[in-house]
């Protein structure tokens, strides 16, 4: 009876110990740097491109921009297209309140002067985040990207 009450501690113990080694370790955002996004992308297999003092730049089928606030509160995510020459300025604000109303997570901003494009998607590091769910918030951000793409029926977006 005393062998089976230490394997069930054992197994118990071994259990509870696995368990912790998958948790997630919540990171407080004054923890936040250029460095722990870039760490976070490669351990996802997700290519980094560039790493500068406030932002990094990821390609993922996309190139998206991560800038972090000066006061770490959120890393904004962005990317910029240009927009095909038959965009004027009237298909671009109608194309720019369609996605702004039917896709979730993302607001969309056209610039007249150069012609573009710019998603944005504020991802709230204060109070603490994790790296999994940084990632899940890109991915996120990709799907809201592709159906951009879809309900660009007039192909305004290059």
């Amino acid at each position: 009876m005393k062998n089976f009450k230490f394997s069930t501690v054992l197994f118990l113990l071994v259990l509870f110990t696995s368990f912790g080694s998958f948790a997630q370790r919540v990171i407080s955002s004054d923890d936040l740097t250029p460095q722990l996004l870039k760490e976070t992308f490669d351990n996802a297999y997700i290519e980094v491109l560039d790493t500068k003092d406030t932002y990094i730049k990821v390609k993922d089928v996309f190139s998206v921009y991560l800038d972090i606030d000066k006061n770490k509160r959120y890393v904004a995510l962005n990317a910029t297209y240009n927009l095909s020459d038959k965009a004027t300025p009237a298909k671009a604000l109608e194309l720019m309140n369609k996605l702004n109303g039917e896709v979730a997570l993302i607001k969309t901003y056209y610039t007249p002067k150069s012609n573009t494009i710019t998603y944005y998607y504020y991802f709230w590091t204060e109070g603490g985040f994790t790296q999994k769910s940084l990632i899940g918030a890109f991915k996120l951000f990709k799907t809201a990207l592709n159906l951009s793409l879809e309900k660009d029926t007039e192909m305004l977006i290059k």
